[in-house]
C-alpha cells in the first residue's frame, strides 16, 4: 500500500512554518488575535494529521465473488468489504475503482456504464461494510482493474491520506466468449446423416426411441403419425450408436501470412458453440488453434468426452491475445494435419488450407 498526502495550501509544510514564525512575533508584539488564530490553525493541523496517521493503518479491505468465469455482456456481482477497526469513527471515506478501459471491464448499476466506480461510505468504530459492485466484461480475456484506492479524510475535512494499492493484488475477471446456441444446417447433417447420405455414423436408424421437436432433418426423419396427433412437425428421436469424432481446426489467420482476419472474435465464438454442440451430442473432440503456445508449439486441446474438456475449450480459446504468435496458414495445417487423430473428421472454421489439403476436411465456417 502506498500513501500520497493531500492537504489545502494552508496546511503545506512551508505555509505552517510561516505561521510558527508569525506565531511568536505576534506573541512578543503583543496581538493576542493573531497568536490565537496562528494557534488554533497549529493545532488543527497537528491533530488532522495525528488522526490520518493513526487511522489509515487500520482501514482494510477484502474481495469476494462467487463466479470463477463469466461470458461477455454478462454482469457479475462482487462484494467488497471495507473494515474500520479503529475505535474511532471514520467519516466521508471514498472508495475508488478504476479499470483499464471501458473496452475490457466496466461497472454498471443496470442503466449506465462507466470505467470508474465510487462511493463514499461513513463506518463507526470496530465495524465493517458490504459494498455491492456489478461488474460486466466488454470482451474476452483475462482482465483486472487497474486501480483501487481509498481517500480517507480528517473529521474537519481539512486533509486527506489516498491509499492506493499494489496492482498484483488487485482481483481478477476472466470473461470468456459468447456461446450461441447452434441451428446449423450443416453440422445437423453431419450427425443425421453425413454429408447429406442416406445413413448416419452416429445414430442407429433402426432403433427409435422417441419424437423430438423437427430441427430441418431429413424428410425421412419426420415422425408422420405423432406429427398428425401433436398437429406440429415432430422428428423421430433414435438410439445413438456410439460418439464420432472430430478435430476443429480454427485458423484466424488471413490471407497474408501473419494478416489476422478482422472476424477473428466471431470466429471464436463460432469454435465455442460448434464444440458444445458435438460435445453435447455425445462427440470427442479435438481442438487445434493457429496459435503459439510457445517453443513454437501449436496450441492443440486432444481429444476428450467428459465435459472438462469443454471447459477447456472455452478457458483457452478466451485468453488468445491477438498480439499473440500465429503461424502461415500453410505450416499450421501441414503440422495439424500430420499429427491429428487418424480417426476424426476435420472441421475447418476460419481460413481453409490449400485444396490439394482439403481431402479430409470440412470448411464449415469460412
Amino acid at each position: 500500500m502506498k500513501v500520497y498526502k493531500e492537504a489545502p495550501f494552508i496546511l503545506v509544510p512551508i505555509v505552517l512554518i510561516l505561521d510558527v514564525i508569525l506565531l511568536v512575533v505576534s506573541c512578543f508584539a503583543g496581538y493576542s488575535i493573531l497568536v490565537f488564530l496562528f494557534s488554533l490553525i497549529l493545532s488543527l493541523a497537528i491533530l488532522s494529521r495525528c488522526y490520518l496517521k493513526y487511522q489509515h493503518n487500520k482501514i482494510s479491505w477484502s474481495f469476494k465473488k462467487y463466479v470463477e468465469s463469466s461470458s461477455i455482456d454478462e454482469t457479475v456481482k462482487c462484494f467488497i468489504e471495507v473494515k474500520n477497526d479503529s475505535s474511532l469513527p471514520i467519516y466521508h471515506l471514498k472508495l475508488n475503482i478504476e479499470s483499464r478501459n471501458d473496452k475490457e471491464l466496466v461497472f454498471t448499476d443496470g442503466k449506465k456504464e462507466s470505467s470508474i466506480f465510487s462511493i463514499k461510505i461513513d463506518l463507526p468504530p470496530k465495524s465493517h461494510k458490504t459494498i455491492v459492485v456489478l461488474v460486466k466484461g466488454k470482451s474476452r480475456g483475462d482482465h483486472q482493474w487497474c486501480n483501487v484506492e481509498l481517500l480517507l479524510r480528517d473529521p474537519l475535512l481539512m486533509q486527506a491520506f489516498r491509499l492506493e494499492y499494489d496492482h498484483n493484488t488487485l482481483p481478477k475477471f476472466k470473461v470468456v466468449p459468447r456461446i450461441f446456441k447452434l441451428n446449423d444446417l450443416r453440422l445437423t447433417s453431419m450427425l443425421q446423416g453425413y454429408k447429406l447420405t442416406n445413413h448416419s455414423l452416429f445414430l442407429d436408424e433402426t432403433s427409435i426411441i422417441g419424437t423430438k421437436e423437427y430441427e430441418r432433418e431429413s424428410f425421412r426423419h419426420i415422425h408422420w403419425l405423432a406429427t398428425a396427433k401433436e398437429n406440429k412437425l415432430l422428428a423421430k428421436k433414435f438410439q445413438k450408436v456410439h460418439g464420432d469424432e472430430y478435430s476443429v481446426f480454427l485458423n484466424m489467420v488471413g490471407s497474408g501470412q501473419f494478416h489476422l482476419r478482422k472476424d477473428m472474435e466471431e470466429l471464436i465464438e463460432y469454435t465455442v458453440s460448434v464444440c458444445l454442440y458435438l460435445i453435447n451430442e455425445g462427440c470427442k473432440v479435438e481442438l487445434w488453434v493457429n496459435y503459439s503456445k510457445g517453443n513454437h508449439e501449436i496450441l492443440r486441446l486432444k481429444n476428450d468426452l467428459d465435459r472438462i474438456q469443454l471447459k477447456k475449450i472455452i478457458s483457452t480459446l478466451a485468453l488468445i491475445n491477438p498480439n499473440g504468435g500465429f503461424f502461415p496458414t500453410e505450416h499450421f495445417f501441414k503440422y495439424s494435419l500430420r499429427l491429428k487423430d487418424s480417426k476424426s473428421l476435420g472441421l475447418v472454421i476460419g481460413t481453409p488450407p490449400k485444396p490439394n489439403r482439403r481431402e479430409q476436411l470440412l470448411h464449415i465456417k469460412k
